[in-house]
């Protein structure tokens, strides 16, 4: 209950995130992707559909070293290692959740001369000198529900957050670059609308009883 309570509000606090564990997936232009987020409520399922240069479902190198770029006031613990999906041509991606998630963080690595542009809103939460180097981005409202990254200069890592209900996200990257990379993250699943409505049933009941006690 405290940390639904928490993540009900726009000011998230410091808390672990739960990285995607990728599971499976075909590289290629027509790419797609698995992997669950064992969060605290319940296991999410994630998919994902674009290209892919190659993904890492475990093992090889872990890319998200330093941790540095990764970990803020919001965010505790880097990206899980060897766990992402790599990419490189222009195109639309597309992740999408089994069920709705609460703040959707979005590492990224290594996005050098090059822009993702989004159809959430979103906030730079981090960014800092990464396996490949170091480097600075900006955020732009495009108008139309469009939103975009771009890399300014070198090589640039951190983390995004997509505030508030999420059950799917697409982006495109504007230049054909080998390779920029990136996984996602969340605190929770967004708790069920029931949950509120049982406890205000309960809470009536609670009063209805007291008043006939206190009538007898």
């Amino acid at each position: 209950m405290a940390l639904s309570a928490m993540l009900g509000t726009t000011s998230a606090q410091a808390a672990p995130v739960t990285w995607t564990d990728w599971t499976d997936g075909t590289a290629g232009t027509s790419g797609t992707a698995a992997g669950q987020l064992a969060t605290p409520g319940g296991t999410v399922d994630v998919a994902y559909a674009g290209e892919i240069a190659f993904l890492q479902t475990g093992s090889g190198i872990d890319y998200f070293v330093p941790a540095t770029p990764y970990v803020s006031a919001l965010v505790d613990n880097a990206p899980t290692a060897a766990e992402m999906i790599a990419i490189s041509l222009p195109g639309a991606k597309t992740l999408t959740f089994s069920e709705p998630v609460q703040d959707v963080f979005f590492a990224f690595l290594t996005i050098n001369g090059n822009s993702l542009t989004f159809d959430h809103d979103f906030e730079i939460v981090s960014t800092g000198c990464g396996y490949w180097g170091c480097g600075t981005v900006t955020r732009s409202d495009l108008g139309g529900g469009l939103f975009q990254l771009t890399a300014t200069s070198g090589e640039p890592h951190g983390v995004l957050r997509f505030i508030g209900t999420i059950s799917s996200l697409t982006f495109t990257n504007a230049a054909d670059e080998y390779w920029h990379a990136f996984t996602v993250g969340s605190y929770d699943v967004v708790p069920e609308p029931a949950t509120g409505a049982l406890i205000g049933v309960g809470i009536a009941a609670l009063a209805v009883a007291r008043g006939r006690r206190a009538r007898s």
